[in-house]
This record gives structure tokens, sequence and C-alpha cells, in this order.
């Protein structure tokens, strides 16, 4: 739950995301405000990032054993494990020779999947760096329910360029990557169906006009794959003017890019003793009517997050809700996924593989820090598909608490996930974890 941790403190800082990772100088230069309105907070993430202040060490550790019952489910945000899973761990070490060269090696690694997230390379200054290699993303300010791309699928590996220090009078915020996709067998091409990896293209640039507000713009294309043609400037037309991407009936679909969504991003903190956070989110899949401006089958989120009440308490409210056609498209026919995972909103793993239908979802948070040092975290989630497309579906529930303490330098603890999917099949999971 440390990253959760890390969020509060940024907005008790007056500090809005808009993205993640967060890079750890941004932490540290957030470290002094918010330590004057929760000090055990600001404790608990300084001795996380005291690890970082050296020149080779572990960045993070943790192994879980559990075991489930049930229909397998889709855990939302976790690389694509199920409730089916025996074991999880995550790990990576770093070697930094520099203050402008950092190397890294890590692994995500559950029942059914190994992945080398956090295994890059990474150069350069805070105005300008570069990241190669298995780079999570995450295009939104919101804590679970990301349309565009989150952590619900494998990490990619990836080409990224980013700053962490704004600059400018408006504090700007920039991020693009080029990474690619697992293999898919569904993508259309001269009549037919081939074999391919895809590319996936990502662009955010944001900016931060006054203390405490930060608005946004995200970009995704996909394109490429097999015999597919692509090139720089085929992108570049793409993304500069994505209508043009859009065919009309008819049309030769050979001649298409690929697929696109964008999205519109807000945060902004409330300027009251303790500060919120309210967040918007407002996305499309494709263009609407062949207008640039205009985003076709709309998407819209919003969350409010309170990161102190009383002291000991922290709450987290999100609601999403989005039209058909998100994750499916007439050429990538597995849709925007990787692994067989839909890389935006885990909603849409919790439907029929290909069904284009919208939904609704809600979320609930509530973490409570107990005397000692011990933390409880309950998270309760419901989706609502709609039921148009044929398949008959059942509202879906799922139900997480979470408890943790500190033990010398460890973290330990246990887990436990229980509810119904939307075709009504019963799941649960129970585990136990360590982290250092």
């Amino acid at each position: 739950m440390l990253f959760r941790s890390i969020e509060r403190l940024l907005t008790l800082a007056d500090r809005p995301v808009l993205t993640r990772p967060i890079a750890a100088a941004t932490v540290l230069d957030a470290l002094p405000k918010a330590c004057q309105r929760d000090q055990q907070l600001c404790d608990d993430v300084r001795a996380y990032l005291a690890g970082f202040m050296r020149t080779a060490g572990i960045s993070h550790l943790s192994a879980s054993l559990g075991g489930g019952s049930g229909t397998a489910t889709p855990l939302p945000n976790r690389h694509g494990m199920t409730t089916e899973s025996s074991y999880e761990f995550a790990g990576a070490v770093f070697w930094q020779p520099s203050d402008h060269l950092l190397f890294s090696a890590g692994v995500q690694a559950h029942s059914g999947d190994t992945t080398p997230t956090g295994t890059m390379v990474s150069f350069g200054r805070e105005y300008l760096q570069l990241d190669v290699g298995y780079r999570d993303h995450w295009l939104s300010p919101l804590r679970e329910s990301t349309m565009l791309l989150s952590t619900e699928a494998a990490t990619l590996p990836s080409i990224t360029i980013s700053n962490y220090e704004p600059f400018t009078r408006l504090n700007l915020h920039y991020e693009a990557f080029v990474g690619q996709m697992g293999r898919s067998d569904h993508i259309a091409f001269r009549g037919g169906l081939i074999s391919g990896q895809p590319l996936l293209a990502g662009v955010h640039v944001s900016i931060e006009p006054f203390s405490g507000w930060s608005i946004g713009v995200n970009r995704l294309l996909q394109f490429g794959g097999g015999d597919r043609p692509h090139s720089p400037t085929d992108l570049f037309n793409a993304l500069f003017n994505p209508s043009s991407d859009n065919l009309s009936t008819g049309s030769d679909p050979n001649a298409e890019f690929g697929n696109q969504t964008a999205s519109f991003t807000s945060h902004f903190l409330m300027p009251t003793k303790v500060p919120f956070g309210v967040y918007l989110e407002y996305a499309g899949e494709d263009t609407s009517t062949h207008n640039s401006l205009r985003l076709g089958n709309s998407a819209l989120a919003a969350g409010v997050e309170l990161p102190q009440l009383l002291n000991r308490f922290a709450l987290t409210f999100e609601i999403s809700e989005w039209q058909n056609a998100w994750y499916v498209h007439h050429i990538y026919q597995d849709g925007l996924t990787n692994g067989g995972r839909v890389i935006g909103h885990w909603g849409a793993d919790w439907r029929a593989a290909g069904d284009d239908i919208g939904a609704r979802s809600w979320l609930a948070r509530a973490g409570f820090r107990a005397r000692g040092g011990a933390e409880i975290e309950a998270t309760y989630r419901t989706l609502d598909n709609q039921t148009y497309g044929g398949v008959d579906y059942a509202p879906a529930h799922l139900l997480d608490v979470r408890y943790s303490r500190r033990w010398r330098q460890f973290t330990v603890g246990g887990e436990a996930n229980a509810g119904r999917d939307s075709f009504g099949e019963s799941f649960s999971r129970l585990s136990v974890f360590i982290r250092y």
C-alpha cells in the first residue's frame, strides 16, 4: 500500500498528479510541506525513499502466498493476475553509477506469467529523461479506473521520454513513448488475418496554470503488427490529424493507420486546511463525425480523494461510465489488450471477450491507521455491464480487505478478496505477504 501513501502525501503537499509512476525526486520535494500535516505518513515515505539515496540497492521486494476458490477472476490493476494465482512476487534492484544514469533489474510474477517489470536503463536530467525497458505507464489522475492505460495487463517493453521537473510558467509536463504489445493472431490485412506484435504509442502533455490544479491531454495509438505498414510520417499524421484515420464505411481498411484513443484529464486540490483532491477524466475511442476535436464513444470518470480524516482515516470514491466500442477494433481484433488482458479500465476485463458493450463502475475505499503503525484498508467495487450485446450480464461486486503492519525493516500482512463476477459466479482468495 506504499504507493497509496505516496499519493496521499502528494495531495497533502498540494501536488496534483496526472500520470504514474511518480519520480522519487518529486516525492522528496513534497516532503517538507506534507510533514507539517501528517508526520507519521511523512516518516513512512521518508524511510522508503532512504533506500534510493545510495549508489546501489533494493528498490522494492515483496512476496505473497495464497489460494483461491470459485471462478478465476482478474484482480484489478495487478498485471493480469487472477484469483486462482497461488503466489505473487515483485522486486527490483538498482545501480546508479552517476547522477544522470540508472540501471535497474526487476520482475513481476504470478501464476501463469512472469514479466521483467522494472528492468530498464534511465538516462538524462530533470527536463529530459530517457527510459528504455519494461516501464509501467498510467495515464490518468484516477487511482483505480483509468480508461487509456493502467497496470491491468502485463507491462510493455517501451522507449519513453519525459520530464519530472515541470518547466515554463505553466509548469509543463510531458511524456511520450512507443511500446511493443504481445503477439496477436487476429490482425486484419489484405482480406485476411495475420499475426504480429502491434506497436503502442502514447503521448501526455499537461500544465499546472495555478498551484494545485493540473489539466492534461493524452493520446494512445495502436498500429503496425506483422506486415501492416507504418512509418514515422504515418504516426505523425495520425497523431495530429486523428480524423484522417477514420475511414468511411466501405473504404479499404488496409489504408487505415490503426486504432486510437484519447482523454482530457484534470486534478484539482481543494485549498482547505487539509487538502483533498477532485479529479476528472473525459475520454473517447476514436473521433466522432470525422471531426478531430470530437471524441467518439465517450467515457466519463470522476473521483474524490480525502487523504486525512480525523488523523487516522483516508477515503477515496470513483465512478466511471463508458459507451460501447471500447478496447475492440475491426483491424486489431484482439482489441487493446496485452496477454489477454485489457490495458485500460479493469471493468472491461469483466465481460465476454470481444463484446463491445458499455458499462458503469463504482469504487469506494477506506483506510484506517491504527495506533502502533498497523493499517487496514477496505475497497469495494461494483460493475454494471450493459446487456444489449446478447450476453446476459449480472451486477458484479468485489470486496478487498488488506491488513499490514511494520515488523523490523519489513511490512507483513494479509489480504482477502471476494465477490461475484459479471456472469453471477462467485470467487474468493486469501493471501499473506511480506514486503521490504
